[in-house]
This record gives C-alpha cells, structure tokens and sequence, in this order.
C-alpha cells in the first residue's frame, strides 16, 4: 500500500533489508560507503534536475490543493502495517499518485518530497541521509510516472476510461523506476534482493498494487470536488484493516509455529530450550560465512522449528534409555521429513522446508530421510546439521550425560568429512574459538 520499496537498518545489525512500504529508508549515520554516497548524490541530483526542469508546468493557484496532499501523504506514511517480512505497507502510494496525475511533476514531487520530509525528518527524526534519499527517489518516481501520463493522457479532466492506458503506464513507471533506485542501494551495499523482494511481493503485492486504481479514482473524484477526498480515508480504512488483518494472523501462525516447536522441546526436560539453541549456533555459522542477510534469517528461522516433526513421535521413544527397535528407529527417522511437511503448510517457512527435511543428511551419503550426499544437501540445512549436534552432544541425554564443549569439537571433527560438512566444522570451531573462518562454497541451489 506503499509507492516503495524500502531501506531499514536490521534489527541487530547495520545490514539493511527490503521493504515494500513507506519510504524509510537510505543509510544510517555512519554507514555511507563512498560508492553508496555517490549513488544517493545522483539521485538526489536527478529529482533536482526534474524539479527544475518542470518547475515552469506547477499549477499556480492550487495552494490549498498543495496543503491537502502533503497533509495526506504525512498522515499516509503513519498509517502502516507491519508485514511477517519485516516489511510495512502504508495508502501512500494513493496520495503521490493522485497528485501525478492530477497536477503533474513539479506538484507531485512537492508532495513526495514534503511528505517524506515532515513524516521522516520532523517528527520521526531520522537520519538526513535516509530523509534526503527517501524524498528523492520518490519525486523522481512520482514525476516521471506523472510525465508518462501527461504524454498519453487525452486532454482535459482525468477519465477512467479515456485515460486508462495512460493511468497504467503511470503506475508502471512509477512501481518500476521507484523499486529499480532501491534495488540498486541493495546491491551497491552488498545485500541479495531477488529472494526477499519476491516473498515480500507475494505477501503484500495484492494491497500494494491495489493502491494505484485507488489513487487513479481519488484523482477522479477530486477533480469534482475537493470534498470528495473524505470519502477516501474509510474506503482506505476499509483495506488497511483487510490487510492488518491478514498480516496479524501470519505473525500470530509464525508465533503458533514456534511456540509448538518450543513445547515439544519442552516435553523432555533434557531437550528444553534445545531448539533455541541450535537457532543461536546455526546464526553464528551464517553470519561466519557472510551470507545474505535473507538467508542467514531463513536459516535460523528454519533451525527455530528443526524438530517440529517429534510431534508425532511417542514420549516412550523420545524418553527411552536402551537401544532403539527397528520400528522406533523408524518413526524417529520420519521426523525431518513430518517437520517439513507441517511447515511448509505456512508461507513464511516455505522456502526454508528443505533445510527442515534435510537437517538429518550425512556428508557421506549415509543420512536420511533422502540419502543426500555431499553439496546435494542444501547448505541451510548442512549447517544445522553441524549446529544441531553440537547442542546434543552438549546437553544432557536420557542415555548419556553431556560432553565437555572441547570434547564436543573434537566429535565434531572427527566426524568432518563423514558425518558433517568439514568447511563448516571449520568455520563452527572458528566461531567457538574467535578463529577466523573460511569461506565456503553454497552447493547446489536449495
């Protein structure tokens, strides 16, 4: 429900992560590289250079329309709603819209521009630097796109069906060259877009492009009469509490997932927290690597459920000291695979279900459920592998008592080549030890 796609600095980190939703975002104070300065310097320039060059076209005589935008769009970007993606959508997108082709470049880049400034800069007080490239990249979106619309649209008033083609290569040029400035912050900054930008869409994407027919019909109506704009706000009310909704119960299924993974750990008092724990390894042996922020996250979202399938294992075998039979062997051996199924059920696990499945597989090909061997096993879920044993061995056992952290690395790697991923046994004992770990190659796609 935004024009933008986003920048944020991480919640834990000064990575930053996409968002589609109100434009908050550039880079935090201190965190400029001379190629991302230089790159927010040019787009800055280019929506001065538009201004400028459009300057003489601002319709004179619409001071009050002026104050009424920037006022909706202030208000727009607090009227949000947070995403399972850590991403936000907000009815901004109608109002700079609305202004694109209704009054044009110069005006509507006023609006991006004030709006973003008055939101981000005076009352949330954020850094100049993400003020200066948010506003920015907006005016250039909304003036091109209001541009794209002057050179189709039929004169006189705006007409929904005259106007049509024009009102959607607008929003086109609009969606595109305002999601293209971001994704090239991203990748000056080192981040992977693709993955991220795809799950978000496919999450917010039906409330974000329906924000672009309801700023061609606020346009509509306004051009009747300025009234009109008060009808706006309860149909806009009407979408935000649909997709607030929807995005509550994803958070509230996510939080379900994991309080279900956590009260099977809890089912063993030598297995509690268990989870969890693999979770901390599995990111330390990410962030080692230097993945993608994305991945790191799915990663250890995915080691937060790993054992979500023992939930229809029986307590006696989970609880069992002696030697397991062959049919319990069997349903133990059938936990990664129920894992996964039940959760890729939910989208937000979806992507991370092979690291589930697959969280058992050995090096050496001698693993389960699939007998993956070597690079074939995702490497999401070779490095819970390695995280999940490390726990185990450290932890007390109905059958054994728990190994010493230094006895546990040596297991481990003995077990390098074999059992596990012998780069990522390096990189884990590096991590243990303040080493400094080795790069490792990603195998076959996951």
């Amino acid at each position: 429900m935004s024009p933008a796609l986003c920048l944020s600095p991480g919640p834990a980190s000064k990575e930053w992560q996409t968002l589609i939703g109100r434009p908050s975002a550039a880079a935090g104070a201190g965190s400029l590289s001379p190629a991302l300065a230089a790159y927010i310097a040019v787009v800055t320039a280019s929506a001065v250079l538009l201004l400028g060059a459009t300057a003489h076209d601002f319709p004179h005589g619409h001071i009050i329309d002026l104050v009424i935008f920037l006022l909706a769009a202030v208000a727009s970007e607090h009227w949000a709603v947070a995403s399972s993606l850590e991403g936000a959508t907000s009815p901004s997108l109608t109002v700079g819209f609305a202004a694109a082709i209704l009054y044009g470049p110069a005006f509507a880049g006023v609006v991006a521009i004030g709006g973003v400034f008055f939101s981000d800069f005076v009352i949330l007080r954020l850094h100049w630097t993400r003020v200066v490239f948010n506003a920015s990249q907006l005016a250039l979106s909304a003036g091109l796109a209001a541009l794209a619309y002057e050179r189709l649209a039929v004169s006189g008033p705006v007409s929904l069906r005259n106007d049509a083609l024009a009102i959607l290569v607008a929003a086109v040029v609009f969606l595109v060259v305002n999601d293209t400035l971001v994704i090239v912050v991203i990748s000056i900054s080192g981040r992977s877009m693709p993955r991220r930008l795809a799950a978000t869409l496919g999450e917010m994407g039906v409330p974000y492009i329906s924000m672009v027919p309801l700023g061609a019909l606020l346009a509509f109506a306004y051009q009747e009469s300025r009234w009109n704009i008060l009808y706006f706000p309860f149909l806009v009310f009407v979408i935000y509490n649909g997709f607030k909704l929807y995005a509550n119960l994803q958070t509230e299924t996510d939080h379900a997932l994991v309080l279900l993974a956590d009260t099977i750990d809890k089912r063993d008092e030598y297995t509690y927290a268990h989870s969890q724990r693999v979770a901390g390894y599995a990111g330390e042996i990410a962030r080692a690597l230097a993945l993608p922020r994305t991945e790191i996250e799915l990663i250890v979202s995915a080691a937060r459920v790993h054992d979500l399938g023992k939930i229809a294992t029986a307590d006696r075998i989970l609880y069992k000291k002696e030697a397991l039979t062959a049919e319990e062997r069997q349903a133990i051996v059938a936990h990664p695979a129920d894992g996964s199924e039940l959760a890729g059920q939910f989208s937000m696990y979806r992507r991370g279900r092979d690291y589930i499945r697959h969280h058992h597989e050995r090096w050496d090909g001698k693993g389960y459920p699939d007998g993956l061997a070597g690079a074939q096993i995702p490497l999401g879920a070779r490095v819970i592998t390695v995280a999940d044993a490390y726990d185990a061995m450290t932890s007390d056992r109905p059958y054994r008592a728990a190994l010493s952290p230094e006895t546990a690395l040596a297991e481990l790697r003995d077990g390098a080549g074999r059992q596990f991923d012998p780069a990522l046994v390096d990189v884990f004992v590096g991590c243990r030890w303040r080493e400094p770990a080795p790069r490792v190659s990603s195998g076959a796609p996951s």
